[in-house]
């Protein structure tokens, strides 16, 4: 199964780390948070990679390079507007995927890697899959509504949550995702959510499940998410 990796964010909300690199390139314990997105899907054998890139792009294309020296093959292509959204994001990988389904990660996310194989394992029971945590601020996430673990609908940051679930970011997308997304409006906020494109294919009849993070997530959007990502990678050394 190829994967692709959306790693175009200039991730304004962490300030000075950012400032000459990508969001996905700051280093916890001397390795860039992609690094240890790469090696883990190196692990769990998929090892075809496509990766978004745009603000600072050089910084991941001069590191990574070809991805050989980690155990994978990288190739990139370029989000022309780093802030058009996870959708927009997605699009620019479609020349590069043939295969019916694939692994979709948001490279500023930071998990536990087992989460991979339940996935995958979960893919062969329907279309695609979406992954769920329960958090304690779900306004501020996509909520996810569900009927058992069939993925019903996806509420962009509501103001009223039904649930405390919301969507990780990492997925089993099926290959129709890129007409959805072709399909998807401009929200009100000027980008393309990957979300109403999801909710797209649900209109049309796709399957989508969920499976439940039990384990450790966190979407690294400021510092103090950077310092919980680090306090768990400390345990697991």
């Amino acid at each position: 199964m190829k994967a692709v990796i959306l790693a175009a964010g200039a991730g304004t909300r962490l300030k000075d780390l950012t400032n000459d690199q990508p969001k996905t390139m700051i280093k916890i314990f001397g390795k860039p948070m992609l690094q240890y997105l790469i090696e883990t899907l190196a692990k769990k054998g998929i090892k075809d990679l496509v990766i978004v890139i745009s603000y600072k792009k050089d910084a991941i294309t001069n590191y990574f390079g070809d991805g050989k020296k980690f155990g994978v093959n990288i190739e990139y292509v370029v989000q022309k507007n780093c802030r058009g959204g996870t959708a927009d994001a997605v699009r620019y990988a479609k020349e590069k995927i043939n295969e019916d389904k694939f692994l979709l990660v948001y490279g500023d996310n930071v998990f536990d890697p087992n989460i991979i194989d339940e996935i995958i394992e979960e893919s062969k029971n329907c279309d695609g899959v979406v992954c769920g945590k329960e958090v304690e601020n779900p306004s501020l996430y996509g909520v996810l509504k569900l009927d058992g673990n069939r993925l019903v609908k996806i509420m962009e940051k509501p103001k009223d949550p039904p649930s405390n679930l919301v969507l990780v970011g990492i997925f089993i997308m099926p290959r129709q995702i890129f007409a959805a997304i072709d399909e998807t409006k401009l929200s009100q906020s000027g980008e393309y959510y990957l979300t109403d494109s999801i909710q797209i294919l649900i209109k049309k009849g796709l399957t989508f499940n969920c499976v439940r993070m039990k384990e450790f997530w966190k979407d690294i959007g400021n510092v103090k998410e950077l310092e919980q990502a680090k306090e768990y990678m400390i345990s697991k050394l």
